[in-house]
């Protein structure tokens, strides 16, 4: 893994996981302990967490092999691929950002703006919706379903279920895209 890498993972466990948490503490009426421990088991929030990553990353790529999305493709795996990727760089990133991501989206930003507020920012930040592109806009539309579910898993389970929902998630897509150059 190199500088650049592991500099772009830790500034996204870091920043955001930070900004996320400061969220918590000032604006929500939950102890970051509360936060933790969710309102299911840990058992039960790895489970939840991992099933549901797995199916959502298995939608993602019908929807990212499917033939219309061959030019799109091409055009992200082209980008992903200028990074060394390894598996360790794969889990790092994917735990940073599953991490980092949902501390903010979901611990931060959902309580406030909603689940489906929440879902759409979350897509349109990372620019899965484009009225010019209509295929990325599809992959985007399932995106904030999956991301929807991430919501849901943070409401009924806690956070720490969401949290390995996107980490499996993008360590699979990464993997497949990466490694296994599907």
């Amino acid at each position: 893994m190199n500088k650049k890498m592991a500099m772009l993972g830790w500034i996204t466990l870091l920043g955001f996981g930070l900004a996320g948490l400061s969220l918590v503490y000032f604006f929500q009426e939950i102890t970051l302990m509360e936060l933790f421990e969710g309102h299911r088991s840990l058992f039960v929030q790895l489970i939840s967490g991992l099933v549901s990553g797995i199916i959502g990353a298995f939608i993602a790529l019908k929807v990212i092999n499917a033939p219309f999305f061959r030019i799109e493709k091409q055009k992200y795996n082209a980008l992903i691929n200028t990074w060394p990727w390894t598996i360790k760089g794969i889990v790092f990133i994917s735990i940073c950002a599953g991490v980092g991501e949902e501390l903010l989206f979901r611990a931060g930003i959902q309580p406030l703006l909603g689940l489906w507020v929440t879902a759409v920012l979350f897509v349109l930040i990372h620019g899965y919706l484009n009225p010019w592109n209509w295929r990325i806009s599809v992959y985007g539309f399932v995106m904030i379903f999956f991301i929807a579910v991430l919501g849901i898993l943070f409401e009924k389970y806690g956070i720490l279920s969401a949290i390995i929902a996107h980490s499996v998630f993008d360590a699979i897509l990464l993997y497949w895209i990466a490694i296994k150059k599907s």
